[in-house]
C-alpha cells in the first residue's frame, strides 16, 4: 500500500482545473479605458468564452483574474498592470463533492504549501474555495501535495489522474511536509485592519443576471456614489466572480438596497459578514505563509472564513458573530518587524 494512502486525508481529491489565469490591477483614475471590455466580458453573456472571471474593487483599485479567453477581451494597455506568471486553479474535493470552506482547506492544502515555502493566492466565492499557483511552481506543489491526496487533472472535460509517480522518478524528492512545533504558533507578520462596513456573502442565478445589469454596472463603476467615504472608517470593497456560470458575490450591506427584492440567493441581516484586510502596503507574490498565518488560527477556532487574495492586499470575511473573538485571536499572533 502506497503511504499516501494510509493517510486519513487519502480520501481527498486534489482537482487541477484547467484554467490557465492572469492576473491584473487597474487603478481607479484608468478605469475608464476598460469599462466597456469589462462590461462585455462580465455582464454579457452572449457567445461568452471566457469561463473564469474575478472582479475585484477595493480603495485602492481594481483586480481583475481572468482566463486565457478573457485577457484577449482586454485592451492591452499600459494601464493594465499585469502579474508576470500563469496562474493554475485548484480545488479540493471528498469524492464527488467539494470540500466546504478554509477550514480543511487550511489544514490539508495551505499549511503544507506554506511549510514548503510555496506562495499562493486564495479566491473563496459563494460556491467553492480555490487555490491558486503560479504555472511554474505546479509540479512542486504537486509533490508536496500527493503524499495526502489523490490528484486529477481536467482532460477535455474530465478529471484524470495527475501522473503523480512519473513526476516523482523524474525529479527530486518530494519536499517534506513539515508542522511548527508543538506549542510554537505561526506569527502574523503583516498589520490588520477591520473597517466598520458590514458585507454580503451572496449568489445570482446566471439566468437573473439580465435583471441587474444596471445595478451591477452602478456597483462596479460608480460605487462613490452611494458608498461611505472610505476615510470615515469604512473600506471600499466589492467582488463579482463568475466561474462556469455560476455567479458570486461579495457586497456592502449598503448596496443590498439596490438589488430587487429576492433575486439574490441570501441577503438577511443575519447573514452579515466583516472584513479583516491583510497589509498596509503591497504584499507582492513571492512571499510564502500570508494566507497560512491568517487561515490557521481561525481553523484552530473554528472560526468560518472567506479568503480573497487581490493584487495588493488580501482579505478575510468573517461572520460578524465571530468578528471580536477573531481579531483577539489574529492580534495575539502579530509580530510585525
Amino acid at each position: 500500500m502506497r503511504a499516501a494512502e494510509q493517510n486519513p486525508l487519502f480520501r481527498m481529491e486534489l482537482h487541477i482545473l484547467s484554467h490557465r489565469l492572469h492576473l491584473m490591477s487597474i487603478l481607479k483614475e484608468n478605469i475608464d479605458l476598460f469599462t466597456h471590455h469589462l462590461i462585455k466580458l462580465a455582464l454579457l453573456q452572449a457567445n461568452k468564452s471566457c469561463k473564469f472571471f474575478s472582479f475585484t474593487e477595493t480603495t485602492m483599485g481594481y483586480t481583475l483574474i481572468v482566463d486565457e479567453d478573457g485577457i484577449k477581451e482586454l485592451p492591452q494597455k499600459e494601464e493594465l498592470q499585469k502579474q508576470g506568471s500563469r496562474w493554475v486553479v485548484l480545488s479540493a474535493s471528498s469524492g464527488p463533492s467539494e470540500i466546504s470552506g478554509l477550514t480543511e482547506i487550511t489544514k490539508s492544502v495551505i499549511i503544507p504549501l506554506a511549510n514548503n515555502n510555496l506562495s499562493i493566492m486564495s479566491l473563496s466565492t459563494y460556491q467553492t474555495d480555490y487555490i491558486l499557483v503560479k504555472e511554474e511552481n505546479l509540479h512542486h506543489v504537486v509533490r508536496c501535495l500527493c503524499p495526502h491526496f489523490r490528484v486529477f487533472h481536467d482532460v477535455n472535460g474530465e478529471m484524470v489522474p495527475y501522473k503523480v509517480d512519473t513526476l516523482i522518478e523524474d525529479q527530486a524528492d518530494p519536499p517534506i511536509i513539515e508542522r511548527l512545533p508543538d506549542g510554537v504558533c505561526r506569527s502574523i507578520v503583516h498589520p490588520l485592519a477591520s473597517p466598520q462596513n458590514r458585507f454580503l456573502i451572496t449568489s445570482l442565478q446566471i439566468d437573473l443576471l439580465p435583471q441587474v445589469i444596471s445595478t451591477l454596472l452602478q456597483i462596479m463603476f460608480y460605487s462613490s456614489s452611494f458608498l461611505p467615504n472610505p476615510q470615515d472608517g469604512h473600506e471600499r470593497f466589492f467582488s463579482i466572480s463568475i466561474i462556469e456560470d455560476k455567479i458570486s458575490l461579495v457586497l456592502d450591506t449598503d448596496a443590498l438596497a439596490l438589488f430587487p427584492s429576492g433575486i439574490l440567493g441570501t441577503g438577511t441581516e443575519e447573514e452579515c459578514w466583516k472584513m479583516v484586510k491583510i497589509g498596509a502596503g503591497p504584499l507582492g507574490f513571492e512571499e510564502s505563509g500570508i494566507v497560512a498565518q491568517i487561515s490557521e488560527p481561525l481553523a484552530e477556532a473554528d472560526i468560518h472564513m472567506y479568503y480573497i487574495s487581490t493584487f495588493l492586499h488580501d482579505h478575510t470575511l468573517i461572520p460578524e458573530v465571530d468578528i471580536d473573538r477573531a481579531l483577539s485571536l489574529l492580534q495575539s499572533r502579530q509580530c510585525i518587524q
